[in-house]
């Protein structure tokens, strides 16, 4: 158990080591975009749960202004003190039901061929998955950043699918 977290933990090192040294092109942000959109077009989803996006992290303020430029109703987290996520309407931040959701595009560090998972560490997204089994969700990575394999504990949820700047995959 020690020898896969100390595992985990290099991983997220290297990644987020890349990451400051990343910047997108608007070509790249753009494409992103675009691939979240083909998901939730092809989903025909009317409700979307996503994340704001850090800066190190793989854009969603293009992607957000696009749902709601199509009416499509956004949900989008907030951290609380006892390690949980609250959601929220993103537009009159009313308080919502994640599992009203059509889909969770969720942050991760990295994501490998079978759909494994890998955050940063303090288990948000892992606890959120586990209350909602039925929720499509793709994680959304920079291509760079999907792996042959990731290390996973049992606590670890798989997601259904990756999206990146390159691509759009169904994993599970």
């Amino acid at each position: 158990m020690k020898n896969i977290s100390l595992a985990k933990e290099e991983i997220r090192r290297q990644i987020l080591k890349q990451r400051a040294l990343m910047h997108p092109t608007s070509e790249e942000i753009t494409s992103l975009t675009g691939n979240l959109l083909t998901v939730v077009r092809d989903l025909k989803s009317s409700r979307v749960a996503t994340y704001i996006s850090y800066p190190s992290e793989p854009g969603t303020a293009d992607f957000i202004e696009a749902l709601l430029a199509q009416e499509i109703t956004v949900l989008v987290p907030k951290t609380l003190r006892n390690g949980i996520l609250s959601w929220h309407n993103y537009t009159d931040a009313s308080e919502e039901s994640l599992s009203s959701a059509d889909v969770l595009f969720l942050p991760a560090l990295a994501v490998d061929e079978k759909g494994n998972r890998l955050g940063r560490g303090k288990g948000y997204f892992d606890r959120e998955l586990s209350l909602v089994a039925d929720l499509i969700c793709y994680a959304v990575v920079f291509e760079s950043e999907v792996l042959e394999s990731i290390p996973v504990q049992a606590h670890d949820k798989s997601v259904d699918g990756v999206v990146t700047q390159e691509r759009i995959r169904k994993i599970n």
